[in-house]
């Protein structure tokens, strides 16, 4: 893929994507989804609902287990190989297909993993940061399609003056 130098724009939302990212992260520390028994309702974060199955705690290991336990660790996992690929690649268009790709990977994780009457806070956020996420990685493509002109040589700028 062909390498360009980065602009001012790119680099703002660039620096954006990295934010919302990290947003992300700190979305799964928050009340993610709500688990009961019929009697008694907890919410659970996304670290919460891979911890428990791992190390026995709570009802959520009599739940489903890995079935449970996978979609979960891919959440985390989402959002840290997209920071990565936007903070260290600049020059390249790689990082806005990949965005666009977790975004939806991580749409259809929450959407499946989540009952919708369970959804709470976290998952929600986390949805709206996605959809941000794509429009900011087409917006980074299509700015990449902008060429800006190239500055005029000084010998051509004396000859216009004269």
């Amino acid at each position: 893929m062909k390498k360009v130098v980065e602009t001012k724009q790119r680099k703002r939302i660039r620096i954006t994507m990295c934010v919302l990212y990290l947003l992300q992260i700190l979305m799964c520390t928050f009340p993610f989804v709500m688990l009961g028994n019929g009697e008694k309702f907890k919410d659970e974060s996304v670290f919460s609902m891979i911890y428990k199955p791992l190390f026995g705690g709570g009802d959520i290991d009599r739940v489903g287990g890995f079935v449970t336990f996978l979609p979960y660790v891919l959440l985390v996992i989402l959002p840290v190989i997209g920071f990565f690929l936007c903070a260290l690649d600049r020059e390249r268009n790689i990082k806005n297909v990949c965005a666009v790709l977790i975004s939806l990977i991580g749409v259809m994780l929450i959407l499946s993993a989540v009952p919708g009457y369970a959804i709470l806070f976290g998952a929600v956020v986390q949805i709206l940061t996605y959809i941000i996420l794509t429009f900011l990685a087409t917006a980074a493509m299509l700015s990449r399609l902008n060429k800006e002109p190239d500055p005029i040589p000084e010998k051509e700028m004396n000859k216009l003056k004269k």
